[in-house]
């Protein structure tokens, strides 16, 4: 059985207090993989935000949604700690439920399986920095979709 790896910036240890440099592989779940990190800047009030792209993988959204999704993203990263995934996917969640109604899910990883059922314009699966979200609205009545 092999061990997945997953890479995280070392500004996310830098911000957890942890040096990189004295992580120790057989300590964590995760390895250490130093990688290129997206550039951010200061907005007014001195909040970050990010400038590296989404790359959305899959999706059957409308284009404003997906905006929507991504931007969710950029803003839960900018506020919670790289791996700290739960709370991520949490606040994702809260604002879509806000914006479009009860009954959004949210995953949050840099590895995970799922097979789900959704409504139809209300699927999204991306990658921002090292992470993978997937967004969706439950639904009982169509066919499941492996991932």
């Amino acid at each position: 059985m092999s061990v997945k790896s997953c890479a995280y910036p070392a500004s996310a240890y830098k911000r957890a207090g942890v040096r990189p440099d004295l992580l120790a592989s057989s300590l964590l779940p995760h390895q250490f993989t130093p990688i290129i990190e997206s550039s951010r800047s200061t907005g007014k009030r001195g909040a970050k935000m990010l400038e590296g792209k989404a790359t959305v993988e899959d999706t059957d959204m409308p284009a404003k949604m997906q905006l929507q999704a991504t931007s969710a993203a950029s803003r839960a990263l900018d506020r919670f700690d790289v791996l700290d995934c739960r709370s991520i996917a949490a606040h994702i969640k809260k604002e879509f439920d806000t914006i479009h109604g009860p009954g959004w899910q949210c995953v949050v990883g840099c590895s995970f399986g799922c097979y789900f059922t959704h409504s139809k314009g209300s699927f999204i699966y991306f990658k921002l920095e090292s992470l993978r979200f997937l967004v969706f609205k439950g639904a009982a009545d169509e066919q499941p979709r492996p991932c």
